[in-house]
């Protein structure tokens, strides 16, 4: 398969991690997954060993991938990763964190001989199978080259971007324009209904045109539709998720010092309106 990458690690299993792990499970190599959840790791019996820690993940591993939520959780793996980590070997940042906090991994890291490289995904293809995720990368080209064969496997499309960070600053903007449209798409369906604009024939019109993007119709779904408890829980955790992601644009427009007022109002208005549908 490529003689760079033999065994492979990889700590996350949620929505987005569990996918890439699935697809990197059907590669020829040695994959070890962690997870907090113990039913998220079960998931893989069979198809993977799985890691009673996180430092277990990184043990004679080439790379190791990491998705998790936040920066804190982002570097809880790295404390455990890197002393268990051989020199030589590299770690991917799937995670939407501040490219600040990916250098400072780098540093970190380079000390010890352990490669670092942000690789921020966004989903593609919505299916349940095969690669899904449009996959960016910042840092030293030659490194990212050499996990390109894991980044296929789960990838409908990679991209260098450039230095160390520049890939998780791109993948911030990305989220912004998603988050800003969902909620846009929420207030519009909130409009329509009120105007008795039949919901189906609105949506008819705005995927026609090519308004109603997946992300927002999957939301105003929920808005029309909230559900059981299950799907409730679920928008509820996206609900924290988008204002985390929308916190790390608006430090990321600040830091440039450029302007982002779209941004400040979404932001504000995010989280309430969405746990709003999930306690109607």
């Amino acid at each position: 398969m490529t003689d760079s990458i033999r065994k492979m690690g990889f700590i996350g299993l949620g929505s987005m991690g569990g996918d890439q792990a699935r697809e990197l499970a059907k590669l020829p190599l040695d994959l070890t997954v962690y997870d907090v959840f113990p039913e998220a790791l079960a998931k893989f019996e069979g198809r993977a060993k799985l890691a009673a820690s996180m430092a277990e993940v990184g043990v004679d591993a080439d790379a190791v991938g990491i998705c998790v939520r936040d920066d804190t959780q982002v570097l809880e793996c790295v404390d455990a990763l890197l002393p268990a980590m051989k020199r030589g070997a590299i770690l991917l940042i799937h995670s939407t964190i501040k490219p600040k906090t990916a250098q400072h991994i780098a540093e970190r890291a380079a000390p010890l001989g352990i490669d670092v490289i942000d690789a921020p995904v966004t989903r593609t293809e919505m299916t349940k199978d095969g690669p899904f995720v449009f996959c960016m990368t910042g840092g030293e080209e030659s490194v990212a080259a050499r996990v390109q064969v894991v980044l296929n496997a789960f990838s409908t499309n990679t991209m260098h971007i450039g230095p160390l960070g520049s890939a998780m600053a791109l993948k911030i903007c990305n989220n912004l324009v998603s988050w800003c449209s969902i909620m846009l798409g929420i207030e519009v369906a909130n409009v329509a209904e009120a105007s008795g604009v039949p919901m189906d024939k609105l949506l008819t019109v705005m995927k026609r045109n090519g308004n109603l993007t997946p992300p927002m119709a999957g939301f105003v779904d929920f808005r029309n539709n909230p559900g059981d408890a299950a799907r409730r829980a679920f928008f509820a955790s996206q609900a924290g998720i988008g204002e985390k992601d929308l916190a790390l644009a608006e430090e990321l427009a600040a830091g440039a010092d450029a302007a982002s007022p779209i941004t400040s109002h979404t932001k504000t208005l995010l989280k309430k309106t969405l746990l709003a549908i999930c306690e109607s």
